[in-house]
């Protein structure tokens, strides 16, 4: 069986560690890599070579021959025919420091297919050449819905998309897409829909799909024949995001449905990185628990609808017994392990739907939805023995560590607020201290209520 042809990709750039570092990526991604000091060396060898490379990168700013001249000279190489290949002219991706609307513009109006700027993040050169060489990777695992009434058009389509890696499925009319998306649930990632159609036609279903909430943001490129200008209109007033007019080349096709793909690609990863964001926001980072300022929202969240449901909530408000000591008599990186070790021993604790929260230092609180007072007891006994049999070492330094926890309740402490629930299971906290420490105090004694 033959190998598949390797790749290549010319790197240029006057910088030897920027050489380097966009080889390192590449060769790791599978391209063969061949680099070049500026844009002389890099036309000295197009000149001579049979096969070109699949791609160059290339800085703006070099001596000698800089990026603009060389893609200059390369197009104009190309169009006299004084290199081997023809067709398709050679794509460049420029990248540069100097990164301006007006360098970006001169890089596109020479035929530049890409821009990065520096300096660039880790991977990003690898996925832009990935999005370019292999289009196929960067869509694996994407769908599309192809709606039309035509057996042919869908098979052609279906290929056609195929080619960039997408997976397809089909429905024959509006109304067949509308039930597979907003009934049955199918997740996709693009729509192609035709407008003519029996039962449903493309508006009445791109109209209903913006206002299913699961498919609100879904691109939807529309077909339409010659001349339907009307048409046109009529789709993008009722939502839709492109359109095609039939009949169509594969490339035009492709193109317009990598742009709608890409952008929901960035869209997805911004919103990922919104996520892990808000995530470092709301955990605290030693122990790998919630922090306080989630613990207040997500109790001023539920906490009136917990009440008017009759549910009963649990808090559970402990801290580790003498933790000075600890700190001045072993280190405070010593103690911090030991809270980092604290948190382990919670989160391995708890149930799913538990909200355990380092509250700050060594006070620590755990929230238990539909725990009652014994269930929650029953919650922080087994804290306590776990941390009490459990030996915290670390080189050569080790102690044990005991708790000291107060227990309220919604039902049998009826608190006005969140807050107030805390600061009840705070209060009883210091009644177990009180009391000699390493227990758990579920309810104030007579003596003790004032």
């Amino acid at each position: 069986m033959e190998n598949k042809r390797q790749q290549q990709v010319f790197v240029v750039d006057d910088s030897a560690p920027v050489r380097q570092s966009i080889r390192k990526q590449l060769e790791g991604g599978g391209y063969a890599v061949q680099s070049f000091c500026d844009g002389l060396e890099l036309i000295s060898c197009l000149c001579w070579m049979e096969d070109p490379p699949d791609l160059v990168i290339m800085d703006i700013d070099m001596p000698r021959l800089d990026g603009f001249s060389a893609c200059r000279k390369l197009r104009q190489y190309e169009e006299e025919g004084r290199v081997a290949w023809s067709g398709n002219p050679l794509p460049v991706v420029l990248i540069s420091a100097n990164d301006t609307l007006d360098n970006r513009r001169r890089g596109f109006r020479l035929g530049c297919v890409d821009f990065i700027a520096k300096p660039f993040g880790p991977g990003e050169i690898l996925q832009v050449v990935d999005s370019l060489l292999r289009p196929e990777t960067t869509f694996a695992g994407m769908t599309a819905l192809v709606v039309d009434d035509s057996q042919v058009v869908r098979y052609l389509v279906a290929r056609c998309l195929a080619r960039i890696g997408l997976q397809t499925r089909e429905a024959e009319d509006g109304q067949a897409a509308y039930e597979m998306l907003c009934e049955q649930g199918l997740e996709v990632d693009l729509v192609i829909v035709d407008y003519r159609m029996p039962r449903m036609k493309g508006d009445e279903f791109v109209y209903l799909v913006r206002r299913c909430p699961e498919t609100a943001q879904l691109p939807v490129l529309f077909l339409s024949s010659e001349g339907d200008s009307d048409h046109i209109i009529t789709m993008f007033r009722a939502g839709a995001s492109d359109y095609l007019v039939k009949p169509f080349i594969s490339e035009e096709l492709q193109a317009r449905v990598k742009v709608h793909l890409q952008s929901r690609l960035y869209l997805s990863r911004l919103e990922e990185m919104n996520r892990n964001l808000y995530d470092l926001a709301v955990r605290d980072s030693l122990t790998g628990l919630h922090n306080r300022r989630y613990l207040m929202d997500f109790l001023n969240r539920i906490f009136s609808r917990i009440v008017r449901s009759g549910m009963d909530l649990g808090c559970v408000f402990f801290d580790l017994d003498h933790f000075k000591r600890i700190n001045d008599s072993l280190g405070h990186d010593f103690g911090d392990y030991v809270l980092a070790e604290i948190g382990g021993l919670v989160r391995r604790l708890v149930r799913e739907g538990d909200l355990a929260v380092r509250y700050g230092g060594e006070e620590f609180v755990l929230i238990l939805p539909r725990a009652g007072l014994e269930a929650c007891v029953g919650v922080a006994e087994r804290l306590r023995a776990t941390i009490e049999t459990h030996r915290f070492s670390s080189a050569d330094r080790s102690c044990r560590v005991t708790i000291s926890a107060g227990v309220a309740t919604v039902l049998n402490d009826n608190p006005a607020s969140a807050a107030e629930l805390i600061q009840l299971a705070d209060r009883l906290l210091y009644v177990a201290k009180s009391r000699g420490r390493n227990q758990v105090a579920p309810r104030l004694a007579a003596e003790e209520r004032v």
